[in-house]
């Protein structure tokens, strides 16, 4: 990315708009998540993820409004206590078997309103995925959030 595009900001926010935020490029990564946590967490197949560290990640507007579920010692979920819009997930604690990065804000790329260029790059824990779900593209397909490729 030019040094021009690191300052870029894409901005995000709930359905009902109680809670706005913006990301700062680079973005990391983004890839389609198939794991049962994300599945269930936004009653989809599949969530798209995109992270930044918490210094590129502020709130706009709504704060207080977030509400955080801990789903595990190491992680929490963030979504609008108005309109139940989830948004967000955090690994404030070493030890998860997927390995998030520690601090790093994980945010659905469904909940973006501004443009961006990433694309996603690859499918993760495909091995959970449901099989109802037809893929037809390219990406790779990765076990878990590793490096190792599904046959």
């Amino acid at each position: 990315m030019s040094e021009a595009g690191r300052d870029k900001t894409v901005r995000g926010r709930c359905l009902c708009g109680a809670v706005e935020f913006e990301l700062t490029a680079p973005l990391g990564p983004m890839t389609h998540c198939h794991c049962r946590s994300c599945r269930l967490s936004r009653g989809v197949a599949f969530v798209t993820w995109t992270s930044v560290p918490p210094e590129r990640f502020a709130y706009l507007a709504g704060e207080a409004d977030v509400t955080w579920f801990r789903s595990s010692a190491t992680v929490r979920w963030g979504s609008c206590r108005i309109c139940s819009s989830p948004m967000f997930y955090v690994a404030d604690a070493p030890g998860h078997p997927e390995a998030p990065q520690v601090g790093h804000v994980y945010v659905s790329a469904g909940a973006l309103t501004g443009d961006f260029a990433e694309r996603p790059a690859a499918h993760v824990s495909y091995e959970e995925h449901v099989a109802w779900a037809e893929l037809h593209d390219d990406l790779p397909r990765y076990l878990g959030k590793t490096q190792d490729l599904l046959a």
